[in-house]
């Protein structure tokens, strides 16, 4: 299939001397094209997370294919380096049901677990990048209305980064705050259950002694693709045992994209070093598991399944065994993602602020929805789930 690639030339006012030429690629086939690129620009920024990685974001396409159209604007200087990229695919909203506004998203944002989305922007160039790729947006303003980011880190500057340039370019620009949980780790694994509280840490002990003492009780950590295939049926059975425990589906049971997509991903993070997926094992059945990921020391806490029938205490228990392992492998800081809630600050999960951002150029159709703070989070507003 031809790659569909329209390109521009924008002016670079700022920290980059010469001219930026966008382009927008608008199928996958364009987007392949700049494997070869995109890490090397990725951890060149501020925007360097796992969940923009290429990695990440192929094998999201790979599961989604043709049902999603990618809409990704890419920045080059005049040496044809590249200097900038807003991996956006098109999706769509509705007001009431009824009214659609054609939305783009930052891909692998649903459907994956993955949080963070950002404007990837080489340091040296953010504004003259992000400036480019606002231009581009306003050119082709008639094929969009509206740009969602939810749950974006706001300890990298992305609201700073891309609400600015939005904001120099007349666009709306709603911003709201989002509280995500985190535990910087100590050194050592006897300094870090010292400083939970004497509640947390005699409730640990206690659990982690009744289960060590069951025989056949083992902690296995996955170290061969062989091994996640069965580790992954273990974790979404266990996920939707808990929860149907609670009268509800687990997340995995109406999402087979993101099924697909932990199964795509898991053996390409392996191979990375990339891979955390544990179990707790008593006689050869998995009891609990726990899948993560560690890139640039941080542990992204993903999902977890436990057998709500075993000993009370096994999740504890082996989250205990999880944090041990990433703070003997050098971990620094253990995320949890998703929002901050009491069980992660007996953790010792500490509050970090991210935001939402909801972005829509000039327009009649958008003032109505600009006109107040409407989130596609609520009934009056709601994203289509490509997931």
């Amino acid at each position: 299939m031809t790659s569909r690639i329209r390109s521009e030339s924008t002016r670079s006012h700022g920290e980059t001397p010469g001219d930026l030429s966008t382009a927008i690629i608008e199928d996958w086939s364009g987007f392949t094209g700049l494997e070869k690129e995109w890490d090397e620009l990725l951890t060149s920024t501020d925007a360097d997370t796992i969940f923009l990685s290429w990695p990440w974001l192929k094998s999201w396409s790979d599961v989604v294919g043709d049902s999603v159209r990618p809409f990704v604007i890419t920045v080059r200087d005049a040496d044809d380096r590249l200097v900038g990229a807003a991996p956006f695919y098109l999706s769509a909203m509705r007001a009431l049901g009824v009214v659609s506004y054609r939305t783009l998203r930052i891909m692998a944002d649903e459907g994956t677990g993955g949080e963070y989305p950002d404007w990837i922007l080489r340091r040296g160039h953010e504004k003259a990048a992000a400036d480019a790729i606002v231009v581009a947006l306003k050119k082709a303003r008639r094929r969009w209305d509206c740009i969602w980011m939810p749950r974006m880190a706001g300890w990298t500057g992305a609201g700073d980064r891309i609400g600015q340039a939005c904001e120099r370019a007349g666009f709306y620009v709603h911003q709201r705050v989002r509280e995500f949980a985190a535990v910087k780790l100590p050194p050592t694994y006897p300094a870090y259950v010292s400083s939970l509280s004497p509640n947390k840490r005699q409730n640990l002990q206690t659990e982690t002694r009744r289960i060590q003492r069951r025989k056949g009780v083992t902690i296995t950590r996955c170290t061969s693709v062989e091994q996640i295939e069965p580790m992954l049926d273990d974790l979404f059975d266990l996920h939707h045992r808990r929860w149907n425990k609670r009268g509800q589906d687990g997340g995995f049971v109406h999402r087979p994209n993101m099924v697909r997509f932990y199964r795509q991903f898991a053996p390409a993070a392996l191979q990375q070093g990339w891979l955390q997926l544990f179990a707790l094992e008593e006689g050869g059945q998995r009891k609990a598991v726990q899948i993560g990921y560690v890139y640039d020391r941080v542990f992204l806490q993903l999902q977890e399944g436990f057998d709500p029938e075993y000993v009370t205490g096994a999740g504890n228990v082996l989250r205990g065994k999880v944090i041990e392992a990433a703070i003997a492998d050098g971990v620094t800081t253990y995320d949890f993602l998703g929002d901050m809630s009491e069980h992660k600050r007996r953790w010792l999960a500490v509050v970090r602020h991210g935001f939402d951002l909801l972005i829509g150029h000039r327009s009649l159709k958008n003032r109505a929805l600009f006109f107040k703070e409407v989130w596609p989070t609520g009934r009056y507003l709601r994203p289509v789930d490509h997931s």
